[in-house]
């Protein structure tokens, strides 16, 4: 799916920040290990402000004619949390049911992606995340144990009829590893997305380049990544860092709208962002220089980013 799509769309949309923009609004209170996901249960309210974020993202990508890549909120839905939350050992599953819903409400019929789909598409992913604390690179197990740690979760995500899998905010090399293991055996097309630091590294020291080779070759034998995206960091880390042709196999990024070093923004009490117009040519140009096509947001997005990547999208300049 989303292979097909890289071949028929030179720019994709990804959705901007969810949990973060819930966590800024008041009238809704986040689960402290979950987070955003219990709200696919309610309360109605909270609910209801959760779809409306989603849909605001589709809108724009309808109205632009862009695709658009959704991700279920399962982001920390491992077992261990799951059964210390006390919530449905379904929640997997029905996270991803609950998005593929709200995309089934739309009106036009071809958003699920088909190849001769003449409306433009709208996929569904499923989030997997670190194991423990995504900015604190020493924390991150071994490949070994990441695979044995996010084995369940990845095999009922894989069943759950999402379209693809995105590990994200990774702050290691060798929990990517595990998590791909895990991953490649299921028939699922699937991404591994790294945090990187203000030096555009891997936030273990990794040069991201080598982190890329490192993995696919590990995963050579049974099913490398479709891609890789970079989140949780500001696009001109990888500007200042990387020259045209070395990161040809990234194909993503959810960008923070802060170009501030993200294990400051950890925890802010207020939404960090720079000028809109800086950030959205910093991402335009990591599009064009290093011919990145998906573009989307992380802490500190809005609405208004995601208008700003569909404009400029739409209308590069010459």
């Amino acid at each position: 799916m989303i292979a097909d799509l890289l071949n028929q769309h030179p720019k994709i949309l990804a959705e901007c920040a969810i949990a973060e923009r819930l966590r800024r609004n008041p009238a809704v209170t986040l689960h402290p290990t979950l987070y955003n996901t219990p709200l696919i249960y309610g309360p109605e309210a909270a609910k209801e402000a959760m779809i409306a974020l989603y849909q605001e993202y589709i809108d724009v990508a309808e109205q632009h004619g862009l695709p658009l890549l959704l991700t279920a909120p399962t982001w920390r839905l491992d077992p261990i949390r799951v059964k210390e939350a006390g919530v449905p050992e379904t929640i997997n599953q029905d996270a991803v049911a609950f998005l593929t819903g709200l995309r089934g409400k739309l009106s036009p019929p071809a958003y699920t992606y088909t190849s001769t789909a003449t409306s433009t598409p709208i996929l569904v992913g499923a989030l997997v995340g670190p194991q423990n604390d995504c900015y604190r690179p020493e924390l991150a197990p071994s490949a070994e144990a990441a695979e044995a740690f996010h084995r369940i979760q990845i095999t009922q995500l894989a069943a759950s009829g999402a379209d693809f899998l995105l590990a994200q905010t990774l702050p290691s090399v060798a929990e990517a590893f595990g998590i791909a293991r895990a991953m490649a055996p299921t028939e699922t097309e699937y991404i591994i997305s790294f945090c990187c630091g203000t030096d555009g590294r891997v936030l273990d020291g990794s040069w991201l380049p080598d982190a890329m080779a490192r993995i696919d070759q590990d995963l050579q034998c049974t099913r490398p990544p479709i891609g890789y995206f970079v989140n949780c960091s500001h696009p001109k880390f990888l500007l200042a860092a990387y020259e045209p042709g070395d990161l040809d196999r990234l194909i993503g990024i959810q960008a923070n709208a802060s170009s501030k070093d993200v294990t400051k923004l950890d925890g802010a009490t207020k939404t960090e962002s720079d000028p809109i117009s800086q950030w959205t040519e910093d991402m335009h140009r990591l599009h064009l220089e290093h011919s990145v096509p998906i573009l989307g947001g992380c802490c500190g997005t809005s609405l208004e980013h995601m208008l700003h990547l569909a404009g400029e999208a739409s209308n590069p300049p010459a």
